[in-house]
């Protein structure tokens, strides 16, 4: 797309915050995005944190995990000592306190609206964005995850605010009404002419961002002097191979306190012909392959 294109993008404001989950959903469609109010309460948000810092810490001491500067998408050579913030992945083993955010009530009827009431969870994870990071490149969560450019949502994100979202401490930018954009590179989206038009969202912890996996976003520039955390949950239609393979990394004792419903997300149910075992449709969630899979037989 050249440049003159570009003048052509059309920038919406973020819709307003809301509790009306049929609101949410007209927002979804016409700005990709929707700002839902009260996911959670303090009580929740304090032990959410607390949970988040100690395996913040944890990760730290046994120098374990994924940490960034936050613009390694560019291509920038970072040093150790500048990854200020970290990634915290699989959080559905690393706290009891998470697992509601597999089928959370307030979020996965929007991500049903967005791309389908079958769905399989892609990834859970907690972005801890250190102050003094840098920006990482805007970008659609669901391109190139499938290199394949597609007119329609198979993808939609959750994001949890566990911090207060704002612009001091580098809030989640995302252009609402990307999601309707025509296909541009990635160089033009994280050109000038672009990323001049982002703001970081406004918006209190306890609350949350929906959106389409095809609206363009990326974090924002801290500079509060405090880390901002937010769980990130992303769902697929469930025909898609997601990023985390839950059926391997799920701990055995997490699985057993999963209900059917959150197993069935997590993609230990297979999808029509897709995800099971000898051709069978039976879910695998309790399989035992050394038992059950059918290996070389003689008569």
């Amino acid at each position: 797309m050249n440049k003159t294109d570009l003048k052509d993008l059309t920038y919406l404001e973020y819709p307003p915050l809301t509790d009306d989950l049929e609101l949410a959903k007209s927002h979804l469609d016409d700005y990709g995005v929707a700002i839902i109010q009260d996911v959670l309460s303090s009580e929740s948000v304090k032990e959410i944190k607390e949970r988040l810092e100690e395996q913040f810490y944890g990760e730290e001491k046994y120098n374990v995990g994924s940490k960034s500067r936050g613009d390694e998408g560019f291509g920038q050579e970072v040093k150790e000592e500048e990854k200020v913030s970290r990634l915290v992945w699989n959080l559905i083993n690393k706290g009891d306190c998470f697992l509601q955010f597999i089928d959370h009530p307030k979020i996965l009827p929007l991500i049903q609206h967005a791309i389908g009431e079958k769905v399989i969870l892609c990834s859970m994870g907690a972005h801890m964005n250190g102050s003094n990071n840098q920006r990482m490149p805007l970008h659609q969560d669901q391109w190139p995850l499938v290199p394949h450019p597609m007119d329609f949502n198979f993808m939609a994100n959750s994001m949890v605010l566990i911090s207060d979202n704002s612009p001091e401490n580098g809030g989640t930018r995302l252009i609402p009404g990307s999601h309707k954009w025509p296909l541009i590179d990635y160089k033009s989206a994280n050109s000038d002419e672009v990323q001049n038009n982002v703001q970081s969202i406004t918006a209190p912890a306890g609350s949350a961002i929906i959106w389409s996996g095809r609206v363009w976003h990326g974090n924002g520039l801290n500079r509060s002097g405090e880390i901002r955390s937010n769980i990130s949950t992303a769902y697929f239609q469930p025909w898609v191979r997601p990023q985390e393979n839950h059926t391997y990394s799920v701990r055995k004792e997490v699985l057993e306190k999963l209900t059917d419903k959150q197993r069935h997300i997590l993609g230990f149910s297979p999808f029509g012909t897709l995800g099971g075992h000898d051709g069978s449709s039976v879910s695998p969630a309790e399989f035992d392959r050394d038992r059950e899979s059918i290996g070389v037989l003689k008569p």
